[in-house]
């Protein structure tokens, strides 16, 4: 078995030796830090009846983070990563725990995620997120930072990989912003997968189909798989939205009472006793898997049946599949695929092996829904460079 990395929460794993092994993102873990130290450092401003009088009462500062895209160099780790609004990519040592991370880009303005990193010739490419509705792939040199974008448009590219006998050929997912005769956004179109020749800048169009969306081109042995989605969202029953006004009316109300009461008495109007969010794991929150909101409980509980504990987040509708062939698995929130075809993937809740078409489980996650192996292209041409 190859080794393999993964995102677990905020959790940087490697699986090498039948185990998984836990690095913390240092970045992240020295902003919150930072950020704990300076809401102490300002709490006298905001506590207290003089603050109280005032109306200064506030929360501590939140902080969001997660690890968007994880990749294996030879002997590091590179993760991308959000705190807030800031984003990054960082790599760190896996011989040396002890040691820096190196920096290869923050940035206020973009929000880097997913891609695919050539070992051989430290190039990196990353879908950059400008906004919610335009994201262009980008092209790093992860030893000195430099980088390059090359798409653009009214558009979401994602999931950039590199053609493995020819590093100047990338394969990506693209979803079109539709608009109205106003400019105004409407929807997204379906993703479709794209393949894009960097040394003539000829794009070409490899899959589109206006029922299915298709995420996470990867290409091995000359075939290409990707994550085969439905697209469009189904429309409620009229009757039974109908029979469910009166009761969403009076939760409306309650939740008005609710808030008039917190603000000027600053209590609940909950009774005391055991919250019952507390203890609740991960995946019983809705997560967003490539654009795409899914209910994490309702579909965890779907894919369990009669297995407890055993089912994954992922609707069994998202297919991992070869284009043009077979379905290889369902349920799929990501894969990557090993130098000898054996395929890794996961459901959000656990990690999967396929080799010669025998299921083997791998581990369980909180919520994993990243994965690569290492991936070492032939040697570009030197036509494109930065």
């Amino acid at each position: 078995m190859e080794k393999f990395i993964f995102a677990d929460g905020e959790d940087i794993c490697v699986y090498a030796d039948g185990e998984a092994k836990k690095y913390k993102s240092g970045y992240i873990e020295g902003y919150k830090r930072n950020s704990a130290e300076a809401e102490r450092a300002k709490a006298w401003k905001y506590s207290g009846e003089g603050a109280q009088f005032r109306g200064d009462i506030r929360a501590g500062g939140e902080v969001k983070c997660s690890i968007n895209g994880v990749y294996l160099d030879r002997d590091a780790a590179v993760y991308s990563f959000s705190v807030n609004n800031l984003s990054g990519i960082y790599c760190r040592s896996l011989a040396d725990e002890k040691a820096a991370e190196s920096h290869v880009i923050n940035s206020l303005e973009y929000e880097y995620s997913g891609g695919c990193l050539d070992f051989t010739s430290g190039r990196l490419a990353v879908s950059a997120k400008r906004g919610y509705l335009n994201a262009d792939i980008a092209l790093f040199d992860i030893h000195n930072g430099n980088y390059v974008t090359v798409t653009g448009g009214d558009s979401l590219d994602e999931d950039p990989f590199f053609d493995p006998e020819n590093a100047n050929i990338i394969y990506f997912s693209s979803r079109g912003a539709g608009r109205d005769a106003g400019g105004n956004f409407v929807a997204f179109s379906p993703a479709e997968i794209l393949r894009l020749d960097l040394s003539t800048s000829e794009m070409s169009e490899i899959i589109s189909d206006t029922k299915y969306s298709y995420y996470k081109p990867i290409k091995h042995g000359g075939k290409l798989y990707a994550i085969k989605a439905p697209t469009g969202e189904k429309k409620p029953n009229p009757v039974l939205s109908a029979l469910l006004l009166p009761v969403r009316f009076l939760e409306a109300i309650a939740n008005l009472i609710s808030v008039f009461i917190r603000a000027f008495t600053g209590k609940s109007t909950t009774s005391g006793g055991t919250n019952p969010a507390k203890g609740r794991e991960y995946d019983s929150r809705k997560i967003y898997v490539r654009g795409n909101l899914i209910n994490a409980e309702k579909e965890r509980k779907k894919n369990t049946g009669k297995r407890k504990g055993e089912g994954g987040l992922i609707p069994r509708s998202w297919k991992l599949v070869e284009l043009g062939g077979a379905i290889i698995a369902e349920g799929v929130a990501d894969f990557d695929i090993c130098t000898d075809g054996t395929v890794i993937y996961t459901d959000g809740k656990h990690i999967y092996a396929l080799d010669n078409g025998k299921k083997h489980k791998l581990c369980k996650t909180d919520c994993c829904l990243r994965l690569a192996v290492a991936h070492g292209c032939v040697k570009s041409d030197g036509l494109f460079e930065f």
